[in-house]
C-alpha cells in the first residue's frame, strides 16, 4: 500500500494523562487515522474523503462547544 505519512501528533490524553500518538497517513484511495495509547492499544482505520470530512465537521463541532 504506497501512501506517505502527513503528520505524528504526540500528546497526552486528556483523562486518563496516559502518553499518546495520532498518526495520519495517506494511501492510494483513502486516508489513514492510527490512534495509539501508551497502555491500551492501537487503532488503525482508513477512512474515505467523504468519512473524513465528517470526522472533520464532527471535531470541528466539538472544539466549538467547548469554547461555549
Amino acid at each position: 500500500m504506497a501512501g506517505k505519512e502527513i503528520t505524528t501528533l504526540r500528546f497526552k490524553d486528556a483523562e486518563s494523562k496516559e502518553q499518546s500518538v495520532a498518526i495520519v497517513r495517506t494511501s492510494a484511495a483513502a486516508v489513514g487515522l492510527c490512534l495509539s495509547v501508551e497502555k491500551d492499544g492501537d487503532v488503525e482505520v482508513f477512512l474515505s474523503v467523504a468519512d473524513c470530512k465528517k470526522l472533520i465537521e464532527a471535531l470541528q463541532e466539538a472544539i466549538r462547544t467547548q469554547k461555549s
